[in-house]
């Protein structure tokens, strides 16, 4: 069903509306905007099939109120730019989530799994990839395309029902209801800080103080105007070009053009609250400027890091998935640090929900000296408790 006027969408919606789960899907454009240009909504229950076009029926309310249900069971493939879609769409977070990438990769098929890949392996079908690089916001749409799309959630829904039969064998439900919470957070959509995007350019050490504090204000201006032109920060000022000013803090038109990297058209349109901006940063008293965070040089003790990595792929071998869905090298290393820093250790991401069980108290056993790698009597690397690994050996030292 393609659903291209009002009458046909509440038509779908009655259809739908008591559903206990849903497959979703999106298809849309962000390759100039800010925010996603969206094309096409895919929608499934049970017993019925659609794809919704948004620009034909820009007013989706009765859609968006059956997906904020907190009855309805929403199920995606990697789901974090679709939920940003409807983040906006909804003013709210929807949930709950059911993220199929997410849960296939707790139960050991893969960090990431593409969607073609996991329909081939539940459903034995070959998804076609004809219409991958479709414009979807170009109308019209041929029938191929639209079918196309719909795949997306035709195959999504046995996926979710194999899933969901893994995971409850596994006995993983905690696991996966852990992972969701962060895509039903409405934290996770909120936009940007712009008073803290000057954090994210390079380079931003070599500036003063007063110097970082008209970065600073320049761009918070560029984000703040990139999501009202609905187009990419970079576009509007390089950051480049953002550094150069601020460094150099010209004080007239002249001066702004004279900027190597600033179109002349944007010091036209901008110029006059660009100086301003400019002045107000330079007007900073030094108690209110940007203090950046000291540079983190910690080096964990030669050997630590890898000796976790190691206990990580023990664990994982056991749990049967891969190791960086367990405990990647940032979090091992972040993790050393706390350790040796002798910081609390319980609002640590290893420390949350099931990965505390998991590896988080894994690591800390090895870090503690309570744990040992040892090779055990399959030749195998194994973890050994330090006190069954102490009863094993003899007065003489002889391990037994």
């Amino acid at each position: 069903m393609y659903i291209e006027n009002e009458e046909q969408l509440l038509e779908f919606c009655e259809k739908i509306q008591d559903s206990e789960m849903l497959t979703i899907d999106t298809e849309f454009v962000r390759e100039r905007t800010y925010f996603h240009r969206l094309g096409l909504i895919q929608v499934a229950s049970d017993s019925v099939c659609a794809a919704i076009d948004p620009i034909a029926v820009p007013d989706l309310t009765p859609f968006l109120e059956i997906i904020k249900k907190p009855e309805i069971l929403k199920v995606f493939h990697a789901a974090k730019q679709d939920l940003e879609i409807f983040y906006r769409l909804c003013g709210e977070a929807i949930g709950p989530i059911f993220d199929t990438q997410i849960a296939a990769s707790l139960v050991g098929w893969g960090a990431q799994i593409s969607f073609a890949k996991i329909v081939q392996k539940v459903s034995k079908k070959h998804i076609c990839k004809a219409h991958r690089y479709t414009d979807w916001c170009r109308r019209p749409l041929s029938t191929g395309q639209i079918e196309y799309a719909l795949d997306d959630v035709r195959y999504l829904t046995p996926v979710f029902w194999k899933l969901s039969s893994v995971v409850k064998k596994l006995n993983r439900e905690n696991w996966v209801r852990g992972e969701m919470l962060h895509l039903e957070d409405p934290k996770s959509f909120q936009l940007n800080d712009p008073q803290k995007q000057f954090m994210k350019l390079k380079n931003i050490r070599s500036l003063k103080p007063k110097q970082l504090a008209v970065l600073r204000e320049l761009t918070a201006w560029r984000e703040l105007e990139a999501q009202t032109r609905d187009t990419l920060p970079k576009s509007i000022i390089r950051d480049e070009t953002l550094l150069e000013v601020a460094r150099s803090a010209p004080t007239d038109m002249e001066g702004l053009r004279s900027q190597r990297g600033f179109h002349h058209k944007e010091v036209s349109r901008s110029g006059k609250a660009l100086l301003k901006l400019i002045e107000n940063g330079m007007n900073c008293p030094e108690d209110q400027c940007p203090q950046l965070p000291s540079t983190d040089s910690y080096s964990a003790p030669k050997g630590v890091e890898e000796l976790l990595a190691a206990g990580v792929q023990i664990r994982s071998e056991e749990l049967r998935i891969e190791p960086n869905v367990l405990a990647d090298r940032k979090q091992i290393h972040d993790f050393v640090k706390c350790y040796d820093r002798d910081e609390n250790l319980e609002n640590h991401f290893l420390f949350q929900s099931w990965r505390r069980e998991c590896i988080g108290e894994t690591l800390l056993n090895i870090l503690a000296g309570r744990s040992v790698l040892a090779v055990g009597p399959q030749k195998k690397v194994e973890l050994v408790s330090r006190e069954s690994e102490l009863s094993a050996v003899s007065s003489d030292g002889i391990k037994v």
